[in-house]
């Protein structure tokens, strides 16, 4: 703990963090994405009643003091363990207390955590930076993640909360080596935010297999980390009272999924930035769908599991934090490339830990960052489409978003998603190739 203290206690140009949070405080209340954000509606509004954030809720009943024309109809609760529910319940009895059936006042209570997440985010970046680098190359990395337009459009925006969890990985995988307890905890409350943080368990418990040659303080990492994350997602339930089956069926789709509940809903599109994405826009070609054979949708498994036996068997002269960081950013890149969906928000894990890698080792080569965050924004603004961010003041542009997504010229968008994917993909992994030995 001593040793993570400095990294958030130590805020860096001050100035430029309340520009970031002033500049994220205008964009929230009045820009989100329709369909994520009016799930978290719905389900911070069912929890703050003592209800499941795993049922099924019916919007123009829950905001009947709130007309909006996209308040309407029947929206499923979340696809994540439940703290996220309990933040959301919390959110909207803050919301309500201060601002009754304000919708602006609302969402952008929802993104409170998001937007500290985020400050906090390049406040630890740059700490970390500046403790192995200096502080020239620490101002343009807090700088980066501060201003990024990505990280802002996929949480301050959008409203999705993968810089909570990825601010805690971050936490965990700078103190492995020294206090790997801590760490644990740390990895095991980003992956009960989001789970697939969980795939870096393994990893991390062979990192310390390496620097200790201990394996039961490997094997106690392991089974500390995935002990917990069960804890804190079961716990909640058995509080609450809720039903562990509605559990189940929202995350177990997290193994082989497609993402059939969004499908479900509505036709508006949804996060696909996976290389597969490719079958969605040859099955909008050929007016026809094509299947993928099942092994596809569990390929990410021995993906990720080659990628823990390569670390096993390689010759490692450095186990320490940079160490950490490269085999992190191999590890998820391997897990983005071989996954039949991928949400562009998880991949600021991607971006973050390409970014730190760039940081650390390669302070000069910051084109491979700002090429990859230009990328990783031109997919969100494509795929969402932008203008349906403004369907909360302005209701039409949900309709135009659907209309474009679902018409004629819709084959557009799909191309440049898969064009788009493409290029991260080759940028990230010609990196990566380019670090190699530095790895050992």
């Amino acid at each position: 703990m001593n040793q993570i203290k400095p990294l958030l206690t130590n805020l860096p140009k001050r100035g430029y963090l309340a520009v970031g949070l002033l500049l994220r405080l205008f964009l929230a209340p009045f820009l989100s994405h329709p369909f994520d954000m009016r799930v978290f509606m719905a389900v911070g509004a069912a929890v703050a009643r003592g209800l499941t954030p795993y049922g099924q809720y019916v919007l123009q009943d829950i905001f009947a003091g709130t007309l909006h024309p996209h308040l309407y109809g029947t929206m499923l609760g979340i696809g994540y363990p439940p703290p996220w529910g309990l933040i959301t319940g919390l959110m909207y009895s803050f919301s309500s207390a201060v601002a009754p059936n304000n919708l602006y006042a609302y969402v952008l209570a929802l993104k409170i955590p998001i937007i500290l997440a985020e400050l906090a985010t390049a406040i630890l970046v740059y700490n970390i930076v500046k403790t192995r680098i200096g502080e020239k190359v620490a101002s343009k990395a807090f700088l980066l993640f501060l201003f990024s337009p990505f990280i802002i459009v996929v949480g301050t925006v959008w409203g999705m909360f993968d810089i909570l969890a990825l601010f805690f990985a971050l936490l965990s995988a700078y103190g492995l080596h020294s206090n790997w307890r801590l760490s644990s905890l740390l990895l095991s409350v980003a992956s009960v935010l989001k789970l697939f943080p969980l795939t870096l368990a393994p990893l991390y418990s062979v990192l310390l297999y390496k620097s200790s040659r201990s394996l039961k303080v490997a094997f106690q990492f392991f089974l500390f980390t995935v002990a917990l994350t069960g804890l804190f997602t079961i716990a909640p339930m058995i509080a609450f009272g809720w039903p562990i089956s509605n559990l189940y069926n929202a995350l177990v789709y997290h193994i082989s999924t497609t993402n059939p509940m969004y499908y479900s809903q509505t036709a508006f599109p949804y996060g696909a930035a996976s290389p597969l994405n490719t079958f969605t826009f040859l099955n909008n070609l050929a007016g026809e769908t094509l299947q993928l054979p099942w092994v596809f949708f569990y390929l990410w498994i021995p993906a990720c599991i080659a990628v823990y036996v390569l670390l096993l068997r390689k010759r490692m002269r450095n186990t320490g934090f940079v160490s950490t960081v490269q085999w992190s950013l191999l590890l998820l890149l391997t897990l983005f490339t071989t996954r039949v969906w991928v949400s562009e928000q998880n991949l600021t894990f991607l971006f973050a830990f390409l970014a730190l890698s760039v940081f650390l080792q390669n302070p000069k080569d910051l084109g491979t960052i700002h090429h990859l965050w230009m990328l990783l924004f031109s997919f969100v603004m494509v795929h969402v489409p932008v203008i349906a961010f403004f369907w909360l003041p302005f209701p039409w542009t949900l309709d135009a978003a659907n209309s474009f997504a679902d018409g004629p010229l819709g084959w557009t968008r799909l191309l440049l998603m898969t064009l788009l994917t493409i290029s991260w993909l080759a940028l990230s992994w010609h990196y990566l190739a380019r670090k190699l030995r530095w790895w050992s």
